[in-house]
């Protein structure tokens, strides 16, 4: 799986970031701002998942993503949703990496079907 995905937006840009957040929210995740003018999404409990990995559960499995806003040549808001690709395997194991895995394609896919007909121009993972 790719460690980060990219989401190219149309339209108003504070309009967009406020449905990207709504999209992180929904999937459980707490929103810090970050000093680059992103967003550090987490979601779970990292003492629980030290404890007993992967068996923490979806809701309590600790994920952190780092949510980059950036400006296409041409003005469109490029949203870019990175993730660590060893942290799970080291929280949990081969398990823990399949549950990070989870956790990035099911955000990506809350990202995405949060944007409402002529937002969305276009996605790519990388």
């Amino acid at each position: 799986m790719a460690s980060a995905h990219e989401f190219l937006l149309l339209g108003d840009h504070g309009a967009a970031k406020r449905l990207v957040e709504a999209a992180l929210v929904s999937e459980g995740f707490v929103l810090t701002p970050t000093p680059n003018g992103g967003l550090l999404a987490k979601r779970g409990s990292m003492p629980l998942t030290l404890l007993i990995g992967a068996l923490a559960g979806k809701k309590n499995f600790h994920v952190t993503f780092i949510v980059e806003y950036l400006v296409s040549a041409d003005g469109q808001l490029v949203v870019r949703l990175n993730r660590n690709m060893g942290s799970g395997a080291i929280k949990g194991g081969a398990l823990g990496a399949v549950r990070v895995d989870n956790a990035f394609r099911d955000t990506v896919n809350a990202i995405h079907a949060a944007m409402p007909a002529g937002v969305l121009a276009g996605t790519a993972a990388r």
